[in-house]
């Protein structure tokens, strides 16, 4: 869990004359902005696609909603789609969905809100199913994308972030989680989808903490004390992760190192 440190909405009274503000602890959302980034890059791609011209898509930082909010996130047309983490819904609201159901044909959008025809709800429908399709990593697999109803099945939206559409089209698409994931999500990856891949690792066997001072009159023939016992576990490491331990010795006429834990090992179990 994340907390941000803020100030309450409401002054809490008055010291010297003037107004204060309490500070208080509030939960963010887990959810990377990078995450959403990486996101946005692929609507990005399929909208362009599907708009036949180049879009620019801008993204607003993802946010918990407020107890109560959900009647002004979903107050226009949305899709949900269930998946086997979370579910996703896909927001647009009356002016949006006018506008980009006018981009999609090549039309300039309307002056005023009007009922959307049929065919455009089948195409913001299609813009819906893309950008759930996206959302697999956060949600798992998705089930069939339909249309939301906030009588019969009030949305139970908890993460929410959104994506601008840059004009000429001028819209906004939201997005929505029914659980916020967290730092890390989806499945692990298949070991075979490695393959080829290197990584330089190297093997610490000891360490010490020492002054700066110290270290500066070092010189050709010094002895460095070490922090590690004799016989302590050797440590590798791939960067500053730490992937296994084990015994250092020879092996062939070259250092090696027999495995006694593994990274891998206890997130397999």
């Amino acid at each position: 869990m994340i907390l941000s440190l803020r100030f309450k909405r409401e002054p809490s009274g008055m010291w010297d004359g003037r107004l204060v503000r309490e500070t208080q602890f509030e939960r963010v959302t887990d959810l990377q902005l990078t995450t959403v980034c990486q996101a946005a890059n692929h609507a990005r791609d399929r909208l362009s696609q599907m708009f036949g011209r180049e879009l620019t898509l801008d993204v607003f930082a993802p946010v918990l909603l407020q107890h109560g909010s959900d009647s002004v996130v979903f107050d226009g047309l949305y899709f949900v789609a269930a998946g086997t983490l979370c579910d996703a819904y896909v927001v647009f609201r009356e002016g949006d969905a006018q506008r980009l159901a006018a981009s999609v044909f090549g039309e300039d959008a309307p002056a005023g809100i009007r009922p959307l025809s049929a065919l455009e709800e089948r195409a913001l429908e299609r813009i819906a199913r893309e950008v759930a399709a996206l959302c697999a990593p956060l949600c798992g697999d998705l089930s069939v994308l339909r249309r939301g109803d906030r009588d019969r099945e009030p949305p139970a939206c908890v993460t929410y972030f959104e994506l601008r559409v840059a004009p000429p089209v001028g819209a906004v698409i939201g997005i929505g989680l029914s659980r916020d994931p967290g730092p890390a999500f989806g499945a692990v990856i298949d070991r075979s989808a490695l393959a080829g891949v290197t990584l330089d690792v190297r093997a610490e066997f000891a360490e010490a903490r020492i002054d700066a001072h110290e270290i500066a009159r070092w010189s050709v023939g010094s002895t460095v004390r070490l922090d590690t016992k004799i016989g302590a576990p050797t440590s590798l490491k791939a960067g500053p992760i730490e992937i296994a331990r084990g015994d250092c010795g020879v092996r062939a006429h070259a250092n090696a190192v027999a495995i006694t834990s593994s990274l891998f090992e206890e997130a397999a179990r």
